[in-house]
């Protein structure tokens, strides 16, 4: 009978131990993340655009359906062409897939323009303009 015991109580002192650990280790492991940082983290959307800051860097996602990426020379009737990108007023460069990423930017806020270069009627001087902040 004692020795039944002694192991129900030897039970007892190793889970309650085990709980108190996994515990701690939540603590440990989320301490605290600013808010800031969880909304940052989500794609937003901007009309044919998604986009999410982290760190210094952009992240951009095309939204567009029936439309193709290409850098070779674009006929008037394809719905085709590529993007052009501008942070604050400046040419940051072409982009010619769907996704990319826009890095090394300075902390504070930035003006980002994503035009679409097309000869299509549909897509010609199509753009999104928003305001990203970097922390």
């Amino acid at each position: 009978m004692k020795w039944m015991l002694s192991i129900c109580a030897l039970l007892f002192l190793v889970t309650g131990c085990q709980s108190q650990h996994e515990e701690k280790q939540i603590t440990k492991q989320d301490p605290a993340v600013p808010v800031m940082q969880q909304v940052q983290s989500e794609m937003k959307q901007q009309g044919f655009l998604k986009y999410k800051v982290q760190g210094s860097s952009v992240y951009i996602e095309s939204t567009l359906q029936d439309f193709h990426l290409e850098s070779t020379q674009l006929k008037k009737d394809e719905k085709a062409g590529y993007f052009t990108v501008y942070v604050d007023g400046k040419r940051a460069g072409n982009e010619y897939t769907a996704a990319f990423v826009v890095k090394h930017l300075s902390k504070g806020k930035h003006k980002m323009t994503v035009v679409i270069n097309s000869r299509h009627p549909e897509y010609r001087e199509k753009r999104e303009t928003w305001d990203v902040f970097v922390t």
